[in-house]
Parts: C-alpha cells; sequence; structure tokens
C-alpha cells in the first residue's frame, strides 16, 4: 500500500490467549477474512502476517481474552501547522457567525461572500 510505514499485524499474547475454550475454532481464526491467524498447541497464532490489511483492528474486538494487540497506526500524511499556507482551517465568519472550513486567507464564509456581503 503507497504511503504505509512500518509493518501491521497483530500480536496474540499466549499467556492471555485460551484458543477461545469452549468453541470448535478461536474466534480470530474464524473471522479473519484474510487467513492471518491459525491454531497451533490449541492457541491462536499469527501465522501470515503478510496477509494482515495494513489498518485493520477488527479480529481486537472479537477476542473475549484480549489477547490481540496491534501496533500504534503510523499516519502517512503529516500534522497541519496552522501557520501553512494553502491548508484547510476552521474559520468563524465575521458576517453571520457561521463556523467554515476554507484553504483561503479569509474570515467570511462562501455564504456571506455570495450575497455580496463581503
Amino acid at each position: 500500500m503507497a504511503g504505509q510505514v512500518g509493518a501491521w499485524y497483530p500480536t496474540v499474547f499466549p499467556d492471555k490467549c485460551n484458543g477461545c475454550e469452549g468453541l470448535e475454532t478461536p474466534r480470530c481464526v474464524e473471522f479473519c477474512p484474510n487467513d492471518v491467524f491459525e491454531i497451533r498447541n490449541k492457541k491462536a497464532v499469527v501465522a501470515r502476517p503478510q496477509n494482515c490489511v495494513y489498518g485493520c483492528i477488527a479480529c481486537e474486538s472479537v477476542c473475549p481474552k484480549k489477547a490481540i494487540t496491534f501496533p500504534q497506526r503510523v499516519s502517512a500524511v503529516p500534522r497541519a501547522k496552522s501557520k501553512d499556507k494553502g491548508l484547510l482551517h476552521k474559520v468563524k465568519c465575521i458576517k453571520c457567525g457561521k463556523i467554515f472550513w476554507t484553504n483561503r486567507d479569509t474570515n467570511v464564509c462562501f455564504d456571506c461572500e455570495s450575497k455580496g456581503n463581503a
């Protein structure tokens, strides 16, 4: 995936995982459509990390033992600084008080501008 930073795949903590005791198949193994997990020694393990979709954390919520975790996501888009020109920023219109987003250096919303109130 373009712009992707770092490896992305889950970690299963073996001390927490009980293989979803009482179920035929661990929930994560059954849930993941990308075949990331498999069962070894009655516990779920990450067998195919390369199959994990960057940013997906869906299997984390299906684990009843909270044994699955993911690395912190890293944004591929740098955070904008308010002083940067041309980037969107939130402004309050001085004419009507409406809050709007713009990439222009203005403090009058598009509605007031189009009505000739600028």
